[in-house]
């Protein structure tokens, strides 16, 4: 694109449109990642496996993750967000329509258990393909001061997502309190049709209005070979890698846990699942408002130290205080300033010199592919500092203190590294904070 049609695209409303196209491609991507979550229980008697089998479903996107987020982060930046989107829709779609079609061809029980997983892994490198250009579209598309906006936006996407899967996939399959194996078969059967025909859809959408995106400054001329393990060399870089690490872990090990958070406290199910929502509802609150507070004050550090130094106190009242009011209120302020420090650090990435929008999609494909490991690895470790109470029960509270303690020092230690990239900064801090390549080398 020319100079004149990149400040067209600029100016235009039609970036809008683009965003809104690409965070339904975001929000579509994670119903078909959770799509067995909400209904567990039910899809173990439709497919008759047991409960691992069922949790291994949700556990093949961060696998793919680890291994392609970083490859497809580097194609993107290569081919572009358009090219790299669209390839991801080309493989979740035929995915998404072989797991609805193999659920009305006759297969049933084990035979149609092994066809899912399989459906998942090329759904879950589709949706790598998206959600490694996350930043990459704000980057190319929005002028500087607007992509934190565009960023929140897109990480908004993605949490809405998670937090719509819940009550749609339920609504979508009407299932009675206890269902035999055939009815949880075919209320199976008709979220998978759902999904196939959205995801579908939304590629159509995707494809139809979409053009080919501006180019920006130093766009194809930075990606050269050793460029990840040069980025990695840099303080900066390092210092947000392992944030991303945490938080990431942090955020599904809460997830995950809050059940039996809550009813060691004597709390029902149904209210660890309304603490749990009430931290992602919070996440998206924040994904929305504070990008452009840090837009408009030119300013990112400020809103990466405070979630960093703030998460494990709060965390560590969620775990230890038995007030509902406070779990649910520590909840939501843990969601909003955990989740809305994402797309400030995406912002961050776009302005350091050596990352930029050239390097958007490298970028941010290293920050998923290592916080994807702290998906898996601190959920882990949280199991292995657990114990069990006198009273027989999973006691996760001390669990939590100290991997919240862990966090809070490793981000001490890299804190000073952290750079204020944003431009109401002085420009002679932010050059010091974060060395050149050459000078990483």
């Amino acid at each position: 694109m020319d100079q004149d049609g990149e400040k067209e695209a600029y100016a235009s409303r039609y970036r809008w449109v683009v965003l809104a196209a690409f965070g339904l491609v975001l929000f579509t991507q994670s119903l078909l990642w959770l799509t067995f979550a909400p209904i567990e229980t039910e899809a173990e008697a439709a497919l008759g496996v047991g409960h691992l089998a069922v949790r291994l479903l949700a556990l093949v996107d961060p696998l793919i993750f680890i291994a392609m987020a970083v490859g497809i982060g580097i194609l993107a930046d290569r081919r572009g967000f358009r090219f790299t989107v669209r390839l991801g829709l080309l493989l979740m779609v035929p995915a998404a329509v072989m797991r609805a079609t193999a659920a009305r061809m006759g297969f049933s029980g084990h035979a149609l258990y092994w066809v899912l997983p399989a459906m998942q892994v090329v759904i879950s490198a589709g949706a790598c393909c998206c959600v490694v250009c996350i930043f990459q579209m704000p980057a190319k598309w929005f002028r500087e001061r607007q992509r934190g906006t565009a960023a929140g936006l897109t990480s908004m996407s993605l949490l809405l997502g998670n937090a719509a899967v819940f009550p749609l996939v339920n609504l979508i399959a009407g299932l009675p309190a206890s269902p035999s194996p055939a009815e949880a078969l075919q209320g199976l059967g008709r979220v998978l049709d759902v999904l196939a025909v959205l995801v579908a859809v939304v590629a159509v959408l995707f494809f139809a209005v979409v053009r080919k995106e501006p180019r920006v400054p130093g766009e194809g001329g930075l990606l050269v070979p050793g460029t990840v393990r040069r980025l990695l060399r840099l303080p900066g870089f390092r210092a947000l890698t392992l944030l991303f690490f945490f938080g990431m872990g942090f955020y599904i090990t809460l997830m995950v846990t809050m059940e039996k958070l809550m009813s060691f406290h004597g709390f029902s199910p149904t209210f660890a699942a309304m603490a749990a929502g009430a931290m992602t509802m919070g996440g998206i609150l924040g994904s929305a408002t504070v990008p452009p507070i840090s837009g408009r004050l030119g300013r990112r550090r400020p809103f990466i130290m405070l979630p960093a130094l703030a998460a494990t106190p709060l965390a560590v009242v969620i775990a230890f205080l038995h007030v509902a009011p406070t779990a649910l209120g520590g909840a939501v302020l843990l969601g909003f300033i955990l989740l809305s420090a994402q797309p400030v650090i995406f912002t961050m990435l776009g302005e350091m010199e050596e990352v930029g929008p050239g390097l958007a999609g490298t970028a941010v494909g290293i920050l998923f592919g290592i916080g994807s490991v702290g998906q898996i690895v601190v959920p882990l470790l949280l199991e292995l500092f657990g114990r069990t109470s006198r009273a027989g029960l999973l006691d996760y509270r001390w669990s939590m203190l100290v991997l919240g303690v862990a966090g809070l020092a490793g981000f001490i230690a890299v804190m000073r590294d952290i750079p204020e990239t944003g431009p109401g900064a002085p420009q002679a801090g932010a050059a010091e904070a974060a060395p050149s390549l050459s000078q990483a080398e």
